[in-house]
């Protein structure tokens, strides 16, 4: 009785949304809505009155995107869950505008490359864990594109709302081998749950391997007297990249759902990375030519414990607490050579060492974060106050140099946010933040910054299917120890690098306008923004005596001034859905001594095809380059085509990366008059790599319930990089 009565409060409460009616002879348990249009549709009064009802089995069909206040709500329908054998394949045939999923390393990020929180439940996750969810798990994912004070300065949000097994287990893998590359991805998934309680592990394995990268160069100087010259660096053979990176992941969780929830998940990441270039370096000041050898090893081990734990006070409100302590060493060790060019036997070979330099950096951070949250929600209001403190322990050891360089940072955050609903047609957010960063380093003068957080949004719905929001925030600035560290390091021959004990904290703006547009196949969104940062800490470069030293300083001004479409389509419902996004953003960066102006286009494309079992997926991705000081660093220009299969609780896939382009490469640009360069760096890591991969989805227990985790913390590490081009 309890069940039918379910099914029926959940068609009455849909009923205004049936444009073809019900579909007669449905498997038990099931309600169907033909193409329904829930742009009409009050989420948030359903979801409470459905607060007491027990659903069990029911699957409903209906539009799958729901745009509420704050965030949108994207429910993955049947067949979508059918079709996918782990939530980060869920994730991809949701089609988020502007969400890129990398076919290379699964990461998720923006097309922009900008960072985006990952949670489930509210709690913090990585894309590992993502892919380790079960689709038929996932309720819903909600997608935050302007997310408030308390998410710290992400770009976006994606949080996947999922039933809690409260029985059986689970074994999720996932496979993809190249057959024409040194190329794999490797991860695998167990859970087992038993009551409030579930366990769980996860590991990953990256290896990249022979795998050549090749880097050309053009590098132009200007002598203090206002002569000029220029050197070119001509890829040879022996250049080289290599990757070993592998992860694990212990998790518990325990769920009272409605009460409480904890949560404990001990994680461990090595990574391990080999860039190896090497060339002939011309000198057309003097007609000479000699060999270059340029190695970077990077080495990396970081492990963390995440504890998280909240409490219901009442059906209104709650209180969340979240510690996190980390370990964190990295070490950066480049070699560079320049010798002298010699023949024996008609083979080039090296001779007399003209430069030598040896760069060892042996860094280590012990890290510690607390943060205790409250929220209260009424009808039409919530209000989020929160504290947080981060505290770091850096050492950077500069072996070449015989320096140690040590610093304790701390950074104090409190927050309060509210949010409100006026009418129908108009709801707003406000709310300010208040850092207080100390630096501490030892030998040299500490440091005490604050800055002030704001961050406003407002929204006026237009109408049932269209609304306007408008955002505006000022951000604060991390200043990390490479930045205020006074150590130099060779980078060649001329060039010298180090950082600036004096630099400040600065703040940036941002302005947003959106139009958002969203009906039954459609939801489109056009926006601009515009963002400047006073006293921005960006590289100058100037001679000291024979050498060029590039240094960090607060300069005058960075803006951005960007326009962009994203839009999503099902062009054919249960079949075939689209995204785009075409963008051209403007950059001008005023420094103390220079002023640059860039302009950039780029758009990224993607499609969904599915039926009778088979997927074909497609990514298409032009250049997006950003501008910072004097430097353009260019992005990826990649494309993607992938076919899947899907048999029981098996998936099989066949990928191709790059299949209608000879070669991959990225740019990169300095505008510096003393010491400018033009790069390209290509390599046939993935040009039309062709890989093949198999999933599974093994699982037992269909007794569900759910749980939310409001907070989301990742400690960031303290490390920097030995110097180099």
């Amino acid at each position: 009785m309890k069940q039918i009565l379910s099914v029926a409060l959940l068609a009455v409460a849909l009923s205004p949304l049936y444009t073809h009616g019900a579909t007669p002879n449905l498997p038990n348990d099931s309600v169907a809505v033909i193409y329904a249009d829930t742009t009409k549709l009050n989420v948030d009064s359903i979801e409470n009155s459905l607060k007491q009802v027990d659903l069990n089995e029911v699957t409903v069909e209906a539009s799958s995107w729901v745009q509420k206040a704050d965030r949108n709500l994207l429910y993955p329908n049947a067949q979508q869950i059918e079709q996918s054998r782990n939530g980060l394949q869920l994730l991809q045939k949701l089609q988020i505008p502007g969400v890129i999923i990398n076919p290379t390393d699964n990461s998720i990020a923006l097309a922009d490359q900008s960072e985006v929180s990952l949670r489930i439940n509210g709690r913090p996750a990585d894309n590992k864990e993502i892919q380790a969810l079960l689709p038929e798990q996932i309720i819903r994912v909600e997608y935050i594109d302007n997310p408030g004070v308390r998410y710290g300065e992400v770009e976006a949000v994606i949080d996947f709302i999922v039933k809690n097994p409260t029985s059986g287990g689970s074994f999720m893998g996932d496979i993809t081998q190249s057959v024409n590359r040194g190329f794999g991805e490797y991860w695998l998934s167990a859970k087992a749950n038993s009551g409030k309680s579930e366990f769980s592990y996860s590991g990953w394995f990256s290896p990249r391997w022979n795998m050549e990268m090749l880097r050309d160069n053009v590098e132009h100087y200007e002598l203090p007297d206002g002569s000029r010259y220029s050197r070119t660096e001509e890829s040879i053979d022996g250049n080289r990249f290599e990757q070993w990176n592998n992860g694990h992941s212990l998790n518990y969780n325990f769920l009272d759902p409605k009460k409480q929830m904890f949560n404990a998940s001990l994680k461990f990441y090595y990574n391990q990375n080999v860039v190896l270039f090497r060339g002939l370096l011309t000198d057309h000041s003097g007609g000479t030519t000699g060999l270059m050898h340029d190695e970077e090893r990077e080495r990396s081990v970081n492990p963390t414990l995440n504890l998280y734990y909240h409490y219901n006070l009442d059906d209104s409100q709650l209180i969340m607490a979240n510690v996190v302590g980390g370990y964190e060493q990295p070490n950066s060790h480049r070699i560079y050579t320049e010798d002298n060019l010699v023949y024996a036997d008609d083979e080039a070979m090296a001779g007399e060492q003209l430069v030598g330099i040896d760069n060892l950096i042996k860094n280590r951070t012990y890290s510690i974060l607390g943060e205790v949250d409250y929220e209260k929600r009424w009808k039409n209001s919530r209000v989020t106050v929160g504290i947080r403190h981060t505290q770091s322990w850096i050492t950077n050891d500069y072996v070449g140099q015989g320096i140690d360089d040590h610093m304790n940072q701390g950074n104090s955050y409190i927050f309060g946010e509210y949010w409100m609903r006026l009418g129908k047609h108009f709801d707003f957010s406000a709310g300010v933040g208040y850092s207080l960063y100390s630096y501490v380093p030892r030998d040299r003068e500490s440091h005490l910054y604050s800055i002030w957080r704001p961050r406003f949004s407002a929204r006026y719905t237009i109408d049932d299917c269209s609304s306007l929001r408008f955002n505006f925030v000022r951000m604060g600035s991390v200043v990390s120890l490479d930045m205020l560290s006074p150590v130099v390091q060779d980078i060649d021959g001329t060039q010298q690098s180090t950082g600036n004990p004096d630099v400040e904290p600065y703040a940036t703006y941002k302005y947003d306008l959106q139009y958002l547009y969203n009906r039954g196949i459609f939801y489109g969104k056009l926006g601009a923004f515009y963002t400047h940062a006073p006293g921005a800490i960006m590289p100058e470069k100037v001679w000291v005596g024979d050498k060029i030293l590039t240094r960090y300083n607060n300069q005058k001004n960075a803006e951005e001034l960007r326009f962009y479409f994203d839009a999503r389509v099902t062009a054919i419902p249960n079949w075939l859905t689209l995204s785009a996004g075409p963008a051209w953003h403007r950059y001008w960066m005023r420094g103390n001594n220079y002023t640059h102006v860039y302009n950039n286009f780029y758009c990224y494309a993607s499609f969904e095809l599915s039926h009778w079992g088979f997927s074909l997926a497609g990514i298409l991705q032009t250049n997006f380059n950003r501008f910072w000081g004097e430097s353009l660093s260019g992005g990826e220009n990649v494309h993607f085509l992938a076919l899947f299969y899907n048999y029981k609780d098996w998936n099989f896939g066949l990928k191709v990366l790059d299949p209608f382009v000879n070669d991959y490469k990225i740019k990169s640009e300095n505008w510096n008059r003393y010491a400018g360069y033009y790069r390209e760096v290509t390599s046939n890591a993935i040009k039309q790599m062709v890989a093949v991969s198999v999933s599974w989805n093994l699982n037992w227990g269909r007794r569900h319930e759910a749980g939310e985790q409001r907070i989301n913390n990742v400690i960031g590490g303290g490390g920097v990089n030995a110097a180099g081009k």
